[in-house]
């Protein structure tokens, strides 16, 4: 099959994953991939802000497709972008995790977003029920060789590990299990032509086989799940209280992460027993535990709108 070199159409500069995320670690068995990061810290404390800053930037990125920044032009580009993410409520703002799981797929597993489900400006809540950004690539398996593949994401920022992991492998079934997969396939690749990223140096005749069920180009690619999970940790708030630089604070976090590591994995065994169809693809997990979403969440909503959220909305 004819076989784009996606990672070339990645725009983004993957500079900002080893500025701004330690990776602890990542371990693969067969068909998962697990990779913890953190955010790295300034002085004793682990503050969101350099984080946003550089996901802000890569809003046009995020929203628009290479052909549509150069209608604009980057400035008007980057100003339409933030008019995607409305005056939500920060903890029901979904595109957040988008936004980072977009910059983790492509930065990382450099697979090129397609479509996302964002359908117009008209209405900023018009978000479809489906996957959190389509992309397209190659991807490497674990003995090293390199396959084509469909990769459909998941983005969860929520209060612990466990529900993260529960809505996340739930959210994937819908695109797996007997009965409601055909409808869910069927919906997503229909959002996904409807709403294509395009780029002048895209191949359209590829790019419209590979997301046509009917054809051999969409039957060779591999599908892959591309998973984010950003957590509150009440360990994180802890170490910073106790550390004594920046050095002893990493260092604190750095065996923190070392012991999680098994309930990270029973976690996801725990999710695969009981949605054991999902085991048949491939999953590829970010799991980026933190002090406080709602910080994270805060600071998003500030860098597009220039104001806190709301206080009295936000303790609703």
């Amino acid at each position: 099959m004819a076989n784009m070199d996606w990672s070339s159409l990645v725009e983004i500069d993957d500079s900002w994953y080893a500025n701004q995320l330690v990776e602890h670690f990542k371990e693969i068995n067969e068909k998962i991939t697990v990779v913890v990061n953190t955010v790295k810290v300034s002085g004793t404390t682990m503050l969101p802000d350099s984080l946003v800053s550089v996901l802000h930037d890569m809003l046009p990125e995020y929203v628009f497709g290479k052909k549509k920044i150069e209608e604009l032009g980057i400035k008007k580009a980057a100003l339409t972008a933030n008019r995607f993410f409305g005056e939500r409520h920060t903890n029901s703002e979904g595109k957040f995790g988008e936004l980072l799981l977009f910059a983790l797929v492509e930065s990382v597993l450099k697979c090129k977003m397609v479509a996302h489900k964002i359908r117009s400006l008209t209405n900023m809540s018009d978000q479809v029920k489906g996957g959190d950004g389509l992309f397209l690539g190659n991807y490497t398996l674990p003995d090293m060789t390199v396959e084509s593949a469909f990769l459909l994401g998941e983005s969860k920022i929520v209060s612990s590990l466990a529900i993260g992991l529960h809505e996340a492998f739930s959210s994937l079934d819908r695109f797996h299990n007997q009965l409601r997969s055909p409808e869910f396939r069927s919906t997503e690749l229909l959002v996904a032509k409807e709403n294509v990223l395009l780029s002048n140096d895209v191949d359209l005749d590829e790019l419209y086989k590979r997301l046509n069920v009917e054809t051999e180009e969409y039957k060779d690619q591999i599908h892959v799940h591309p998973v984010l999970i950003m957590f509150n940790t009440k360990s994180i708030g802890r170490m910073e209280q106790k550390a004594l630089s920046r050095s002893d604070l990493e260092a604190k976090i750095s065996t923190y992460i070392t012991k999680a590591k098994g309930n990270i994995a029973t976690g996801i065994a725990k999710q695969i027993k009981k949605y054991q169809d999902v085991s048949k693809v491939y999953l590829h997990f970010f799991i980026v535990p933190f002090n406080d979403v709602n910080k994270f969440r805060n600071a998003m909503y500030y860098a597009i709108h220039g104001v806190n959220y709301p206080e009295k909305e936000a303790d609703e």
